[in-house]
């Protein structure tokens, strides 16, 4: 394993460092770990040089590496769930040592156009994407990235919960913007990452939410982590829905089941119509929203606060390795889920009790 001070003398010091391994896809439908030359001098004017320790992997890298969703360009680097420590500072940047402990925020917001001044940076009309639309992404040893978008990370907190700080980032947004009073009966619809912490989420808030899951062993550990399971006709008409899975038979299959005005947060994204007809959408007169990632800089904030006391570890399955992630994503394996939804992939496991919902890669080594 390589040691803090050991790395960021090395990084720091002209072609100590010739290279670094990155995770590409470098053709269509094909991922490789390829060797890429390490940055050379220090990094840009308010910029910090990232030695990466973790990334979560998500729907949106299976669905860039199988093709069903086309990058940028070729080769394009993946990933957008980064936590990492700090090897550099660059010229500007005040408040980072190195060293420090970050949770990487990839979506670049402008902080200019109409959307930022409003705060709702979400709708930025320039906003930058590491990973998935327009920046290179961070399943690289190391990598360079704004320090205004970085987050200083809890201390002593385990890399398992904190490679979680972006898609727990999604999740609380959503719920924030569901503008809960307090005491309602709320059902969170899919017990994949995104359903469960939402769950964890709402339990901290001192809610016992409803979860609505096919997949046994992932609604037993929606349960084991608060949660109540939703059946249809018998449990009390939910006033409040997370739908976290985004797929038209979530919704279906409980929009009978609703009470009269009940709002609706969509987070999963599908590209099929949503489950649930205008006829039932009238007749209970129910709010629907979409919530689409989250505002910069609050939300992510909120959320590295949040992983002080959320056990988000109990839905990370074990690390894999940088070489290990072209099989990974070519698999699906391992019930991989979307971060806007976590609806589940082809392989998910459903036999075993802790089905390692969240699936991440370990760059420590």
């Amino acid at each position: 394993m390589v040691r803090r001070a050991s790395f960021a003398a090395a990084v720091s010091s002209p072609g100590a460092v010739r290279s670094i391994r990155s995770v590409e896809i470098t053709a269509a439908g094909h991922v490789e770990v390829v060797d890429r030359p390490a940055p050379q001098g220090p990094p840009a004017a308010g910029q910090v040089r990232v030695r990466m320790r973790a990334v979560g992997i998500c729907g949106t890298d299976l669905s860039l590496a199988a093709g069903s969703r086309t990058p940028p360009e070729l080769p394009w680097r993946l990933g957008h769930e980064g936590i990492g420590e700090i090897a550099e500072v660059g010229p500007g940047v005040e408040g980072w040592a190195i060293g420090d402990g970050v949770a990487l925020e990839p979506n670049i917001t402008c902080g200019q156009c109409e959307y930022c001044r409003r705060g709702v940076t979400s709708a930025c009309a320039s906003r930058l994407s590491a990973g998935v639309l327009t920046q290179p992404g961070f399943l690289a040893e190391v990598v360079d990235h704004p320090s205004e978008f970085c987050h200083r990370l809890p201390a002593g907190i385990p890399v398992e919960r904190a490679v979680c700080a972006e898609p727990l980032t999604v999740a609380s947004a959503a719920i924030r913007r569901t503008e809960l009073r307090g005491g309602e009966d709320v059902l969170v619809i899919g017990a994949g990452a995104q359903g469960l912490l939402a769950t964890l989420i709402l339990v901290d808030r001192g809610y016992r939410p409803w979860v609505s899951e096919p997949d046994a062993a992932r609604l037993q550990l929606a349960t084991e982590l608060g949660a109540r399971a939703f059946v249809p006709g018998r449990s009390p008409a939910p006033e409040v829905v997370i739908d976290a899975a985004g797929v038209p038979e979530g919704l279906a299959a409980v929009v009978d089941h609703l009470a009269p005005f009940a709002k609706v947060t969509i987070v999963g994204e599908d590209q099929h119509h949503l489950g649930a007809s205008s006829f039932h959408i009238v007749q209970r007169q129910l709010n629907i929203r979409g919530s689409f990632i989250y505002e910069h800089p609050q939300d992510m904030a909120t959320a590295v606060e949040l992983l002080k006391r959320l056990p988000t570890e109990a839905i990370v399955g074990p690390g894999r390795s940088l070489d290990e992630v072209p099989e990974l994503l070519g698999a699906r394996s391992g019930g991989i889920d979307s971060v806007a939804g976590g609806a589940r992939q082809p392989g998910s496991a459903g036999g075993s009790r802790r089905p390692g919902v969240k699936q991440w890669v370990d760059l420590r080594g």
